[in-house]
């Protein structure tokens, strides 16, 4: 049997002593579980861009554009049927919206308004009311041209993700 977890407390508590950790030592949070000393790891993929996944196990996002249309592939786990059948799954992306939120969201820095236009092809009009509802309960913060999650959505992140199903 696996080892009993700490209490909800001395979890939190344990998260917040390594984060200080890590920030005393140069590291700075730029995604909601990644801290990096100016690290771009990752950064197209947490921005809705589009990534070839390369090997077993191995997931992609290619844009359409001409079709409007969004897609994820995924390469089979195991590495002896990638290797007998190295074809992929796709499957079109259907809420673009909420995709996108739940890559986007987790960075620190949320993301640019025009972004979320340019890479689902959907007007930020169309997410601005949630937007300010979230806003209203101090999960989002907003300025002209960002929106990204407040300290208290950033610590309740599934809840401000929600709004965008």
């Amino acid at each position: 049997f696996p080892p009993p977890l700490p209490k909800d407390d001395d979890i939190w508590r344990m998260g917040e002593q390594g984060a200080a950790l890590l920030e005393q030592h140069g590291f700075k949070r730029y995604e909601v579980s990644a801290y990096g000393q100016a690290s771009k790891h990752n950064l197209n993929y947490w921005q809705f861009g589009d990534y070839i996944g390369i090997g077993a196990g191995a997931h992609g996002k290619i844009t359409d554009a001409n079709n409007n249309k969004i897609f994820r592939t995924v390469k089979s786990r195991s590495p002896k049927d990638y290797l007998s059948t190295p074809k992929k799954s796709i499957q079109q992306i259907e809420n673009l919206i909420f995709d996108f939120m739940l890559n986007a969201l987790r960075l620190k820095d949320g993301f640019n308004k025009e972004l979320f236009s340019n890479r689902t092809g959907i007007g930020y009009e169309k997410v601005a009311s949630k937007i300010a509802k979230a806003k209203d309960l101090g999960l989002i913060e907003t300025n002209k041209k960002h929106v990204l999650p407040s300290a208290k959505g950033y610590d309740f992140l599934n809840d401000l993700q929600e709004f965008f199903l």
